[in-house]
Formats: structure tokens, C-alpha cells, sequence
């Protein structure tokens, strides 16, 4: 008897499961029918829908008869261009990439010289840098940067080698000039502080000018490496020099320059008095002369020639 009632129990589950399995089949049916009705009624009309709804004054012709509209009329729209591999272009409607892609357009880069310390935003965008970029180099000059040589300019993140490539020709940088230049000026210079800034200064009047700025390789404390540092940022202008007249002035004058000292003064001096006595000579007052009398060496004597006054 009990194996009767669970024989009827195990019989109704398995009705009662197959039952629920052909309601979900079903369901999933009815579902999927469902949303393929709701595609079709939101497809879009027709071109002649599109047709039928234009104003009568264009879908009737002047001889009473209807215009159809034409391949170029917004009811045909153009076909796709057909790319070599088969396939079609996209087209470059607003917003696609192809329309950002053909919007793009190449900008004109200028190429002319300018100083990057004074040049402006502007300039710097037209010369090819990004607004990006020229706001860079503002903000680095607005904090107290400064370019004092091309390659100084070239250290800056946002200017790429391929940029400096191009430029480098262009860069115009004035040159500190030695000769006009006073301890503010000179301090500004890399490796130069108030210190050298002064012995700077004192050794261009003792020489009584620069005629090259590597007579600063001479001033004690000033070494290759210290030079190397500045020797893009400035230039001597040999016209601003102060003559040199040996034959005139009194001994302790010249043992002040620093390329007589007191033995080559005290020499120059005894030669100047034991000609004197003599006819003038032109070939006596020269610095060949003192050279061939050991008074100077043919080094202090190149020194001297571009001071050497007559």
C-alpha cells in the first residue's frame, strides 16, 4: 500500500516538472517574439514614406506631373565609396572619428629668430609649440628662469629634440658683453657670483678691457670647467679696449697691467732713457724691439699687441 502512494507521489513531481519546463519554453517564446515586433515597428520608413510626406509645391512638376526625387536628393542618400579591400568607408558624419580625423587640418609652423626669454605665447605657437607648451615656458620664465645659452632652452621638458632640431637655428640669445658690463649683469651668469663678479670686474680695468673673453681663463679661481659654463652667454668687444702707450707712461702705470708687472716696467723705462738720448728711431720703439732686448717674451708681446699703442 505505501509503495502505491509513493509510486503516485514520484508520478504526479515528474507530470508537474515537465509541465513547468513547457511553460518556460514557452514564456521564453513569447518573449523573444515580443521584442522582435517592437524592432519592426521602430524600424524607420521608407524613402517613399519620405516621399509622400514632402510639401506639394515640390512633389508636383510645372507640367501637372509628380517629381521623383533624384539621385542627389536627400530621399537617395549618397552610396558608400567602396575601399580597395572590399569593404566601405565610414561616413564622416558629425561626431564619427572619420569626421574628427578629415577636421583636422595641418597648422602652419613658422620658422624665424627669437630670444625665449622675451618671446610671447603667440610667437611660440606660431615657431610649433602646442599653447600647452608656450604656457610652460611662461610660467618657467614668470618664476625667475632664464635662458642663457641654446642649450638651456633645450633642457626644457616640453621641447623635443626633433623641436630643438628645428629651432636651434633660429634662437637668438644677446651675448653679455664683457666690457660694458657692470656686477649686476655679470652675476646672472652661471658659475658667476658676486665674488668672481668683482674680480671680473677689477681685472678688466687693470687690462683696461677684454679684447676675448678667454682672458677670464686668467683670472685666478675662473677654470675650464667654470668657463665651458659661460662662454655661450657672453662676447668682447675689442673696439671698447684702452690703448696701451708703453713709450709714454710713467714706470709705475705700466707695472700695474698685468702682462708688465714691476721688472718688465723698470726695464722699459731704463730702455726708454738710455734712447732718448739718441736720434728718434721708429724701429727702437717697437715691441719687437723690447723682444730682441729680453725686456718681454714673445708670449707677453701677443698679449700686449692689441693694446700696443705707438
Amino acid at each position: 500500500m505505501k509503495q502505491k502512494e509513493r509510486d503516485g507521489r514520484k508520478k504526479r513531481l515528474t507530470e508537474g516538472a515537465a509541465n513547468g519546463a513547457v511553460a518556460l519554453i514557452f514564456l521564453i517564446i513569447g518573449f523573444q517574439l515580443a521584442i522582435f515586433v517592437m524592432k519592426v515597428l521602430q524600424r524607420p520608413a521608407a524613402p517613399e514614406a519620405v516621399v509622400s510626406e514632402m510639401p506639394e509645391a515640390r512633389r508636383d512638376s510645372p507640367a501637372g506631373g509628380t517629381d521623383k526625387p533624384s539621385r542627389e536628393s536627400p530621399a537617395f542618400p549618397e552610396e558608400p565609396q567602396k575601399s580597395p579591400l572590399g569593404g566601405y568607408k565610414t561616413p564622416a558624419t558629425a561626431g564619427t572619428t572619420a569626421a574628427v580625423v578629415e577636421s583636422r587640418k595641418p597648422r602652419r609652423v613658422e620658422s624665424f629668430r627669437f630670444n625665449p626669454n622675451t618671446v610671447t605665447r603667440e610667437e611660440l605657437v606660431r615657431l610649433g609649440l602646442s599653447e600647452r607648451q608656450a604656457e610652460v615656458i611662461e610660467h618657467y620664465r614668470e618664476k625667475g628662469g632664464q635662458f642663457r645659452s641654446k642649450s638651456d632652452f633645450a633642457k626644457m621638458y616640453v621641447v623635443s629634440d626633433s623641436l630643438f632640431d628645428r629651432l636651434e637655428p633660429f634662437i637668438d640669445i644677446p651675448k653679455l658683453e664683457l666690457n660694458s658690463a657692470d656686477s649686476a649683469a655679470l652675476v646672472e651668469l652661471r658659475g658667476i657670483g658676486p665674488y668672481y663678479a668683482q674680480r671680473i670686474l677689477s681685472y678688466r680695468d687693470s687690462l683696461g678691457g677684454y679684447y676675448t673673453t678667454e682672458q677670464l681663463l686668467e683670472i685666478r679661481g675662473i677654470d675650464s670647467s667654470r668657463y665651458a659654463g659661460l662662454a655661450e652667454s657672453i662676447r668682447a668687444d675689442s673696439t671698447r679696449i684702452h690703448p696701451l702707450r708703453i713709450w709714454e707712461l710713467p714706470e709705475d702705470s705700466l707695472a700695474r697691467h698685468p702682462y708688465l708687472g714691476k721688472q718688465a716696467a723698470r726695464s722699459i723705462a731704463r730702455y726708454r732713457r738710455v734712447y732718448a738720448t739718441e736720434p728718434l728711431k721708429k724701429d727702437r720703439f717697437t715691441l719687437e724691439a723690447l723682444v730682441e732686448e729680453n725686456i718681454l717674451t714673445p708670449e707677453r708681446a701677443r698679449k700686449l699687441r692689441p693694446y700696443y699703442c705707438e
